[in-house]
């Protein structure tokens, strides 16, 4: 019972964006689930490199608030053989997103035509009379009209936020499928991190959307630039490109990428802030015993530089004094 709802509490993410450096990147990941009596959940998909003190999570829907983040190792066991389950599970999927964007389509064609009812009186003949309008039966089309557009948008909301979750379950398989099949295979078992994250403020079961935000190292950018010109034209065109190289082990096909110039890991010191004294005045404090070199100081001993070193005795026999 105890693996089940570890189990159930395991939620996959999905690689959003990354923004790359000029020496490593930041990545956002996404998921969705229901919040379990504990509020603690697992998100999986974190690469193994992910840095731990750069993990930040938030809560994008649902009402809920973050407490607590941390990032935790885990092993995951993988096989080819989970490739074929992986694509029959991408391909219902799809299937089911692509059922709901028809009846979707179906349900604004229906809202369309009922929008068009109009009430148009009959033309009227030469030799008829003027007839009164029947206001009643304007009205009661016009109630009916509105009474139908209302259940008809009713059950365009919820077709919209069925569309949406199937959307969002496609995405996590075809990112289950795309880690599995382009993982490099360097043994039986892939090292990984998942971020475990605690709520509050949100009832047992509510839908909740997260985001975690972490950086990793091994990932940089090259601008390279391409200027076209003709001769004896009066401009050219400049073309900008970014050459882009990463050893994440994550997979960022298909992901939003951003570049920026700045350093991701620039160090920062906070500055030193002078206490400010409430009160009386008090004394300027004395200044301490070090103070500046007088002016000329390197001149000092300028002379003596310039006379050279001092005549050397020369060695040899001393005589006795008085000795012929």
């Amino acid at each position: 019972m105890a693996a089940e709802t570890a189990a159930a509490d395991r939620w996959e993410s999905v690689l959003d964006s990354v923004v790359v450096y000029a020496s490593g990147a930041l990545c956002r990941r996404r998921a969705r689930g229901r919040v379990p009596a504990d509020g603690r959940v697992r998100l999986t998909g974190l690469p193994r490199v992910a840095d731990a003190g750069s993990l930040r999570a938030s809560v994008l829907s649902g009402g809920a608030r973050v407490t607590a983040a941390r990032l935790e190792p885990e092993a995951e066991v993988r096989s080819r053989s989970d490739l074929p389950g992986l694509r029959l599970r991408v391909d219902r999927a799809r299937d089911a997103a692509e059922a709901l964007r028809q009846r979707s389509a179906r349900q604004e064609a229906r809202i369309a035509e009922v929008s068009a009812v109009r009430a148009v009186p009959p033309p009227l003949q030469a030799d008829e009379p003027h007839r009164r309008t029947p206001t009643d039966a304007w009205f009661e089309l016009a109630d009916f009209v509105d009474e139908r557009l209302a259940a008809l948008h009713a059950r365009s909301a919820d077709l919209a936020e069925e569309l949406r979750l199937a959307e969002h379950e496609l995405a996590l398989a075809e990112d289950a499928l795309a880690r599995a099949s382009s993982a490099v295979a360097v043994g039986p078992v892939t090292l990984g991190g998942s971020a475990v994250v605690t709520l509050e403020g949100a009832a047992e079961g509510a839908e909740v959307e997260l985001e975690v935000e972490y950086g990793v190292p091994g990932a940089v950018w090259v601008p390279t630039y391409r200027l076209t010109y003709r001769q004896g034209e009066g401009s050219g065109t400049l073309l900008l490109r970014a050459q882009l190289a990463q050893r994440t082990g994550e997979d960022w096909s298909g992901v939003r990428i951003g570049l920026s110039t700045a350093d991701l890991q620039r160090r920062t010191d906070l500055p030193q802030l002078r206490s400010l004294r409430i009160g009386r005045r008090q004394a300027v404090p004395a200044a301490s015993g070090w103070r500046e070199p007088p002016a000329g100081l390197g001149d000092l001993f300028s002379g003596y530089d310039a006379a050279g070193r001092p005549p050397q005795p020369r060695a040899g026999r001393a005589r006795p004094a008085g000795g012929g």
